[in-house]
């Protein structure tokens, strides 16, 4: 079962301490609160997108002299995982900001990319992957941030950084040894 972004946004204003947002009032696109809300989600789900856990797809292209452009793809690729070719042998490719060069007829590129902006209709880029309840921790810490409550910001950031890391998906801290002279 896919997390919808109304669950996450539902959530989000329970921790939030906003009861007064209901699915009625979630519903609403107009009103200014689920605008900030979702606003905050489109924030958090990029975030967690292209820090921690990156979404991937992959799509089949014929190369025009030796090349794909960017603009053909069906989402904006953010980093180029793999190419290969019709028998699934990896090939050499290079990536640019305006295309990815690659020689063959047809070639599939296995890329991650950021999310669309999503409204409160739409469901979660990751699916069940990542749960409703760890993004609600990052939307509720981003909207009580931007409401000028660092405070009870600051305490669901941390339950959100835990929440990642619990789940497996917070890259740990790299560390460089001290240097020593000889």
């Amino acid at each position: 079962m896919s997390v919808t972004v109304k669950e996450v946004l539902g959530l989000a204003a329970a921790n939030a301490g906003r009861g007064d947002l209901d699915d009625t009032a979630l519903s609403s696109a107009s009103n200014a609160d689920t605008a900030e809300l979702l606003r905050c989600y489109n924030t958090v789900e990029n975030e967690v997108a292209l820090d921690f856990y990156p979404v991937a797809r992959s799509q089949i292209f014929k190369p025009v002299g030796g090349k794909v452009a960017v603009t053909a793809f069906e989402r904006q690729p953010v980093n180029i995982l793999r190419v290969t070719d019709g028998k699934g042998r990896r090939l050499p490719f290079s990536q640019s900001a305006e295309y990815v060069g690659v020689e063959g007829e047809e070639v599939e590129i296995e890329y991650t990319y950021a999310p669309a902006q999503k409204s409160v209709g739409d469901k979660s880029e990751f699916g069940d992957k990542i749960s409703a309840r760890l993004l609600s921790y990052g939307t509720a810490a981003v909207y009580l941030l931007s409401r000028g409550c660092p405070a009870e910001a600051g305490e669901w950031e941390r339950r959100y950084r835990e929440a990642l890391r619990a789940a497996g998906i917070c890259r740990r801290t790299l560390s460089v040894r001290a240097r020593r002279w000889v």
